[in-house]
């Protein structure tokens, strides 16, 4: 989970407010979701949006190129804020904010499982759908291993860790022991 700044993210509550009082929320965050796409796929257009050494008036031209005719009108006029507050640089990270958002409003939570080995899909859809129930949201869990942990599991959801690892165990168990 990657740090965005704070001005992303108001720029992507401010989008969202809209989007949700114009009824055209699904819109736009389909086209937010578009652009996240092409933002990953291309590491020039990412440049040329951060970049403000080409004149205005060419920038302008390549924005109405890329933007105007595939995005709804308020994603539209959004870009052009966003040009005019030379802020564009900042499309990706309010993209998947805008996302998080969105999933915060379903009921929906992102986290990271680590493991001390591979778990299978239903592995980890029972820890989701376990931990998902315990805090009563839903859970999309994103996996890795680190076979540091020995064995058992650590669970990251936002700001709070569950750690049920092996390694985990054993520190407190010095710790513990340490202290007499």
């Amino acid at each position: 989970m990657k740090l965005r700044s704070r001005a992303a993210h108001r720029y992507a509550q401010a989008l969202h407010d809209l989007a949700t009082g114009g009824a055209v929320l699904e819109v736009v965050g389909g086209d937010l979701a578009s652009i996240q796409k092409d933002l990953d796929g291309s590491g020039d257009l990412r440049v040329f949006l951060g970049n403000y050494r080409h004149a205005s008036a060419r920038r302008a031209e390549t924005l109405e190129a890329l933007f105007a005719a595939r995005v709804h009108p308020l994603v539209w006029r959004f870009i052009r804020f966003l040009e005019s507050k030379r802020r564009l640089g900042l499309l990706g990270d309010i993209c998947l904010d805008f996302k998080e958002q969105e999933e915060r409003r379903q009921g929906i939570l992102r986290g990271r499982l680590t493991s001390a080995f591979a778990l299978s899909a239903g592995q980890v859809q029972d820890i989701a759908v376990q931990a998902g129930s315990r805090i009563s949201k839903q859970l999309i869990l994103e996996t890795e291993e680190n076979p540091e942990l020995l064995g058992g599991c650590r669970l990251q959801v936002g700001d709070t860790v569950y750690d049920f690892s092996l390694a985990a165990q054993l520190r407190m168990i010095r710790q513990t022991m340490m202290a007499g």
